[in-house]
């Protein structure tokens, strides 16, 4: 995968023999079709919960995380998904501690991994799903721990239950495909 996300121009990923997404690293990153893809590109992988959809609007869907937090996120979902569950995926490295971004989550710390220049928080949601938050190296969060972590709207990522990405809309441009 590192070799892949370095060297090439164009990737092609497989799942048992057919063909997820083709596209450059960047894009496979940034706006990976599948559910399958989002969790196979990046090291640590990316981070999966469910959500509730509980409004939709135009380019705009409100969810609910587990603890009971709600999100709004800009994402093209059709309004008949309102009362579904869905799969809400974020990379450790776009969650940080504190609640500025548009996406907030809350957990319990369980495990946590020092890495010199960064540290890795393993925290434990309302729902039992882990979430991996990458934070500074000096971080002095400590296991049992209740912490906040929050992310940009524009590196959220929401699947429907067949595993295929919502198209997101308005991203910012840390988040596009560009190299």
């Amino acid at each position: 995968q590192v070799e892949a996300m370095t060297l090439a121009d164009k990737i092609v990923v497989l799942n048992g023999g057919n063909v997820e997404q083709v596209g450059s690293p960047m894009q496979l990153y940034h706006h990976p079709e599948t559910r399958f893809v989002a969790g196979f590109i990046g090291s640590p992988a990316m981070n999966f919960t469910n959500v509730t959809i509980d409004a939709v609007e135009k380019d705009k869907v409100t969810v609910s995380v587990p603890g009971g937090i709600k999100s709004v996120l800009s994402f093209d979902v059709p309004a008949d998904a309102v009362g579904k569950q869905v799969e809400l995926g974020v990379r450790p490295e776009h969650l940080a501690l504190g609640e500025e971004g548009a996406l907030t989550v809350n957990g319990e710390v369980d495990v946590v991994e020092k890495l010199g220049d960064s540290t890795y928080l393993y925290l434990k949601l309302a729902n039992g799903d882990r979430v991996t938050v990458r934070a500074p190296g000096h971080s002095r969060v400590k296991i049992g721990e209740t912490v906040t972590a929050s992310a940009p709207a524009g590196a959220a990522h929401l699947f429907n239950s067949d595993g295929k990405a919502f198209t997101k809309v308005n991203f910012p441009s840390e988040f596009s495909a560009e190299e």
